[in-house]
């Protein structure tokens, strides 16, 4: 719980800094107006700075966040997460209700597919009252019922699963790998 709360309060104050600039260039005041009715003001000059990649939503897709040195191909590192996703489902209660399980799946299949995933996700939830969700390798992801029913909003959840969501694109687990083997 307190995992879910720091993350919680995390996934607020960067989205309160992320915004605080739009804020305050908001609250500026324009000039006063020019004392002399000839005299004309000067235009502000305003900086426009090209995105870049990382801030541009039209390049999602195009982006590799995955880059950096791992020794997992792709088709690698599926076949570790499938192994990994056996045996977290050999150990754990599965929750079967399709109206749940749906529910989950295409809040995180909509996540998914607005991100620069390169694997296909593979979304199922475990019966817990521990508040946790948690990515496999290679696009299989669970998430805890408690996580679900402690959710008061779907946007939690769904920040919750964008998290990750973002582990798996950015290829943690096996990056992680490869320098325990550097």
């Amino acid at each position: 719980m307190a995992k879910t709360s720091r993350l919680i309060q995390s996934l607020l104050l960067t989205a309160g800094l992320l915004g605080l600039p739009q804020i305050l260039a908001a609250q500026n005041p324009p000039p006063p107006p020019p004392q002399d009715p000839n005299q004309q003001p000067v235009p502000q000059q305003t900086e426009v700075h090209p995105k870049n990649s990382k801030e541009d939503v039209e390049q999602i897709g195009n982006r590799d966040p995955g880059r950096g040195i791992n020794f997992y191909s792709l088709e690698k590192e599926i076949a570790l997460g499938k192994q990994l996703a056996q045996e977290v489902e050999r150990s754990a209660k599965m929750v079967d209700d399709p109206v749940v399980t749906e529910y989950v799946n295409r809040v995180g299949q909509n996540l998914v597919r607005n991100s620069d995933a390169k694997v296909p996700f593979t979304i199922k939830v475990i019966d817990s009252d521990v508040v946790n969700a948690f990515a496999l390798p290679g696009g299989f992801f669970y998430v805890n019922s408690g996580l679900i029913l402690r959710a008061q909003e779907e946007s939690e959840l769904a920040g919750v699963m964008a998290h990750e969501i973002s582990h798996v694109i950015a290829r943690h687990g096996t990056k992680n790998a490869t320098k325990g083997e550097i």
